[in-house]
């Protein structure tokens, strides 16, 4: 009777775990992306895609000997703190919509000296 019941339960939480998604949508993606390499005011890559849905981990690097950077995108609410020269930060972010979406540096004239980038999400 008890191997019925458990049969029964696992059965259920099965059905259950399957009906609510059981483990999240889309994949997750790893993004690298370099800042400020050589003393430059850019990115590297500057152009990244990704799937809608999926969840997005980006760790950014600051390659730059004396200046600090930052990582934005305003429409998904991705903002990292400023980087100093020679560390990195991880942000992770789930790509809720579809669309071309600019990253930028918001340390005070880099986004006017082309500290820019476009994420491309697709369906």
């Amino acid at each position: 009777m008890k191997k019925v019941f458990m049969l029964a339960l696992v059965a259920v939480l099965s059905m259950v775990l399957t009906a609510c998604g059981g483990g999240g949508g889309g994949a997750t993606t790893t993004l690298d992306v370099v800042m400020g390499e050589g003393g430059e005011m850019i990115f590297t890559p500057a152009t990244l895609s990704v799937k809608k849905g999926d969840t997005v981990q980006v760790t950014i690097t600051n390659k730059d000997a004396a200046q600090n950077h930052s990582f934005l995108i305003t429409e998904l609410n991705v903002k990292s703190k400023q980087v100093p020269p020679g560390q990195k930060e991880t942000l992770k972010v789930t790509a809720n919509k579809t669309g071309e979406f600019t990253f930028f540096c918001d340390v005070p004239g880099h986004k006017e000296g082309g500290m820019v980038g476009k994420l491309t999400v697709t369906e």
